[in-house]
């Protein structure tokens, strides 16, 4: 065997198949869902499972889409996702820039605490979440979610972005301060288009977050009308039946918004992430 050939085999077995068992285990059960929801119901449960179904439908689809909520579900997922992206973005912009510049008493304290916070599972914050709230008025309410979303996701957000301001060189606001600007000033208009990368990385990560959430949701609220998009997926099963076709073609409608903006936003996902993981 020539050296080109070795080296062309020793790529394929050392790259090349390990990326594709990987794209392979992470691909296929989505395409199972796929596969799935398009189904009658009587070739759901087939054994051996067939790998497509011999008459495909999209009744399930048409069902989901004109015979329940799903249009309400979405919308309130999508306000509750949004308003998490505006309230993480408006608070990870100066405190992952704080952390990141300036020297302040307690900021050890500070630092381990974030750390804490991305290590405790979030479900500790269930009782005393529901208690406050609950003191507050604000239970059943979407601002009960956004505000929860966004204290579970600021510790790792501001971390992030922390890494992320440190890699972008101290001298370039310095420079644009000498220049007349203020350390706000320096910092929208110099740090932050450098830092955007990071930045909207962060902010898709807690809107996806944000969209999949399902237990402060069920928890958190009550009213049907209020519901979000994981909550009425749900609700589709009960103790006397479960559809299981709808439910799974309302799982792949649920999946668009996140696929696409991953699709849109892969590369800053990678190198926000990335710089931000990276650095002290």
């Amino acid at each position: 065997m020539s050296a080109t050939r070795r080296v062309a085999l020793d790529r394929a077995l050392t790259i090349g198949l390990p990326v594709a068992f990987f794209l392979v285990f992470t691909l296929f059960p989505i395409y199972w869902l796929v596969n799935s929801s398009l189904k009658p119901a009587a070739e759901l449960f087939t054994f051996p499972p067939k790998y497509w179904p011999d008459a495909p439908t999209l009744a399930n689809y048409g069902k989901a889409l004109f015979g329940t909520r799903l249009g309400a579900l979405y919308l309130n997922s999508i306000a509750v996702a949004t308003l998490t992206c505006v309230g993480l973005f408006a608070l990870i912009v100066f405190a992952g820039y704080a952390m990141a510049r300036f020297r302040f008493r307690g900021r050890t304290i500070v630092l381990l605490l974030f750390l804490l916070g991305q290590v405790l599972p979030h479900v500790v914050m269930l009782i005393p979440a529901f208690t406050l709230l609950k003191s507050a008025g604000l239970l059943d309410t979407r601002a009960a979610l956004v505000l929860v979303y966004i204290v579970i996701l600021l510790p790792f957000s501001v971390m992030t972005m922390r890494g992320f301001y440190q890699s972008i060189p101290p001298d370039l606001e310095e420079a644009a301060m000498i220049d007349g600007c203020s350390r706000i000033g320096a910092l929208f208009r110099v740090v932050l288009p450098a830092a955007m990368p990071g930045l909207v990385a962060t902010t898709i990560y807690g809107f996806i977050n944000a969209w999949n959430e399902l237990i402060f949701a069920v928890i958190l609220i009550a009213s049907p009308k209020l519901q979000t998009l994981p909550v009425g997926l749900m609700s589709m099963s009960d103790e006397m039946r479960t559809e299981y076709g709808l439910m799974l073609a309302t799982a792949v409608l649920a999946l668009i918004p996140s696929l696409a903006l991953f699709a849109y936003i892969q590369r800053y996902m990678t190198s926000g992430l990335a710089a931000g993981a990276v650095k002290g």
